[in-house]
């Protein structure tokens, strides 16, 4: 059976293309992946791949040729397959404009052609349903045609102000509606005010611990938690109006307010003098991001039974704190508030704390906080958290048993919840579940001309995750081509110490997945340069598709892990192998090196164990 090309839309914005040049003939075989044309729309010039395989039967649209998007522009043959001379597509006209589509193909395009947006990645018509379904593609088209901005996005966080920026530089006109901070949650709240907390805490263990042997002449602290949180918020302070700076070097109108959507492609934002006015917008980006996730039965009330948000800012530290929830934002404060002088206890309802890592970093984490001090109670089901006279009591289940813990201040810290409650969404035709938005590879809603990215198209929430989306949105709507994000390939981090860094997959997914493996493992101990920062406890674990060689995942817990995973989650990037890396020279002494022995150890040739 013929198949049937049609004119790709290569952007969201596109409607036409141009056939700036032909690279296959008629006659010519089409292999998967090869580059058959080039098409200029109105932003860029892009390559059309071939995606059903064959040979270049007829082409019906010649170099020069100005078609609507959905208009047909090739016939491919299958190998052997006679086509009668009379075939031809449905919408077919006898010549494009070499200007300027034909009014009448523009037409028929539009009517007899597959849906233009079942083209817009695969280059050709879909016929098959369950394909379709497969690739899960959004409609495209624009907001408001006639909006005053080309873009406009609501929040100015990691995702929102990174999104901004990179439209600005794409030429397009923008605006970023923020009604609180520039920079959002993690650069007010949460990622940076937290990493200036812990340099705090680091160092105190640092006296507390190693002041005598290495030399300092003190071995005590007496840690001032008003003067630390003060340094944390001049911190944020300073990078928030940097974001501001930022928006006015690239031109970006900051839109002071909180945005909703009303019907009729409405977006409306209200003052902080309680006036409403319309913004226009050819597309809209949805970045508001996320609040702290509460279950039924913890009663949060910020004051005793907390979120991140107080815990950033406490006037004293508890003598008690509980801790429910053994993640990054968990374990991090856990460890805050131990060097404080706090009597800490985590509550993880998983078997393991860091429920996400790799089981034997998890251990490394466990007995490190353990040795500080730190009660550690997994597998603990939490029924409920409250504020019963003036302190927290949490009740959970644990070994069948249940059980309580009694505390000064409780944290809650067992994820996030996306905000799509008060932005109309019920006026868009968005797919919103538990307040997570539905997107496509491109950041695509059901609502045409309609865009989310960050923490409310879902997990993993991370800032970096969130400016990468927000990149790869940005570039979309300009028409460029960008990569989809690597979501097997996120690097994930906790900033206490010791640190963990970690990419791609754990050993325990690799055996749930019947994957072959080699394992190797270098730990600090034996490392030069770990001895010499007084940083011994840690290792660096690496696992490798036994046949294949694919580093599938990279995990390390130790001093500077956060900044080591960087160099394995780019190997996996770029696809280097066990062999590359084990050939690569490693500088001397660095902790780096460490990398390098547990790859060798993987086959068996490690050094220095």
């Amino acid at each position: 059976m013929p198949i049937d090309l049609f004119m790709t839309q290569l952007s969201p914005t596109m409607t036409e293309g141009k056939i700036a040049r032909w690279l296959k003939k008629e006659g010519d075989a089409l292999v998967s992946g090869e580059v058959m044309a080039e098409i200029e729309t109105d932003k860029a010039t892009m390559e059309m791949e071939v995606v059903d395989e064959g040979v270049m039967h007829r082409i019906l649209a010649s170099e020069g040729s100005v078609v609507p998007v959905g208009a047909p522009i090739a016939i491919i043959a299958e190998d052997g397959e006679e086509i009668p001379d009379d075939y031809m597509p449905e919408g077919t006209v006898a010549e494009f404009s070499a200007d300027e589509p034909a009014e009448e193909a523009a037409e028929l395009g539009a009517e007899s052609a597959p849906d233009a947006q079942s083209s817009a990645v695969v280059g050709h018509a879909v016929h098959d349903a369950e394909e379709e379904l497969e690739l899960k593609l959004k409609p495209a088209g624009v907001f408001n045609a006639d909006g005053e901005y080309d873009v406009v996005v609501i929040g100015a966080g990691p995702g929102g102000y990174v999104a901004a920026i990179r439209a600005a530089q794409l030429g397009l006109k923008t605006a970023c509606i923020e009604s609180t901070h520039l920079g959002g949650i993690c650069l007010n709240w949460g990622c940076i005010p937290t990493k200036a907390l812990l340099r705090t805490a680091e160092l105190v263990n640092v006296v507390n611990h190693q002041g005598d042997e290495l030399g300092l002449g003190i071995t005590a602290t007496t840690p001032d938690i008003t003067k630390a949180v003060s340094r944390s918020r001049k911190i944020s302070d300073k990078l928030n109006k940097g974001i501001g700076f930022l928006f006015k070097k690239n031109k970006i109108d900051h839109i002071d307010g909180y945005a909703t959507f009303e019907a009729g492609n409405k977006l409306m934002v209200k003052g902080a003098d309680g006036k409403t006015s319309q913004v226009t917008a050819k597309h809209v980006i949805v970045a508001t991001g996320a609040r702290a996730r509460a279950f039924p039965g913890m009663d949060v009330d910020n004051e005793v039974i907390i979120t991140y948000k107080q815990a950033l800012v406490p006037e004293q530290a508890p003598k008690r704190l509980v801790v429910i929830g053994s993640g990054a934002i968990g374990m991090e404060f856990a460890y805050f508030y131990k060097a404080m002088g706090s009597e800490v206890t985590v509550v993880e309802a998983a078997e393991q704390i860091l429920p996400l890592e790799d089981h034997e970093i998890s251990k490394v984490v466990e007995r490190s906080f353990k040795k500080q001090g730190i009660k550690i109670i997994t597998g603990a089901m939490v029924s409920k958290a409250a504020n019963v006279d003036g302190k927290a009591v949490v009740e959970y289940e644990a070994k069948g048993k249940q059980q309580s813990i009694e505390g000064d201040i409780c944290l809650v810290a067992v994820g996030v919840l996306g905000n799509t409650d008060t932005i109309g969404a019920e006026h868009t035709q968005m797919k919103i579940e538990r307040n997570t938005i539905e997107v496509d590879d491109w950041y695509r809603t059901d609502h045409p001309g309609i865009y989310a990215i960050g923490d409310v198209v879902g997990a993993p929430a991370l800032a970096h995750v969130a400016s990468h989306e927000g990149t790869v949105c940005a570039e979309a709507i300009a028409g460029q081509h960008p990569h989809k994000v690597d979501y097997g390939n996120v690097p994930g981090c906790t900033y206490c110490q010791p640190q963990v860094g970690s990419c791609g997959k754990t050993e325990k997914q690799c055996m749930e997945e019947n994957i072959p493996v080699k394992i190797g493992r270098m730990a600090y101990a034996p490392n030069g340069k770990a001895m010499g920062l007084g940083e011994t406890e840690g290792m660096v674990k690496t696992i490798f598709h036994a046949e294949t060689g694919e580093l599938l995942g990279a995990h390390i817990v130790g001093a500077e892990a956060t900044e080591m995973i960087v160099t394995l989650q780019l190997s996996r990037t770029l696809e280097t192998t066990e062999t590359e890396l084990a050939h690569h020279m490693f500088p001397h002494p660095t902790l780096s090196e460490m990398i390098h022995e547990a790859v060798l150890d993987s086959e068996g040739r490690a050094i220095h164990i």
